[in-house]
């Protein structure tokens, strides 16, 4: 169930490790660094997500009507340089 990098007895380790290093008097201070830290980059990935939903997408501008052609067997719209159908493949007038 705990297998991987950080198993439980690897964290205690890890924890006595940080008590013996900074001392218990710090340890508070260390918490909330460390809890302002993970909530600023939670909020910082947070306003990334926004601004990319916000993003304003540009389309092109159909061309006029009169640049296609209508097939006249399916009535399927068609560009004018082409000279059969896209659709059902009939010679275009």
């Amino acid at each position: 169930m705990f297998e991987g990098l950080f198993q439980p007895m690897h964290l205690i380790v890890i924890l006595i490790i940080v008590l013996v290093v900074f001392g218990p008097g710090k340890l508070p201070e260390i918490g909330g660094a460390l809890g302002k830290g993970i909530r600023e980059f939670k909020r910082s990935t947070s306003d990334e997500t926004e601004s990319k939903q916000n993003v304003v997408t540009i389309t092109a501008e159909p061309k006029p009507a009169s640049a296609n052609r209508i097939c006249g067997s399916c009535h399927t719209e068609n560009l004018s340089t082409n000279s059969f159908c896209g659709q059902c493949g009939a010679r275009l007038g």
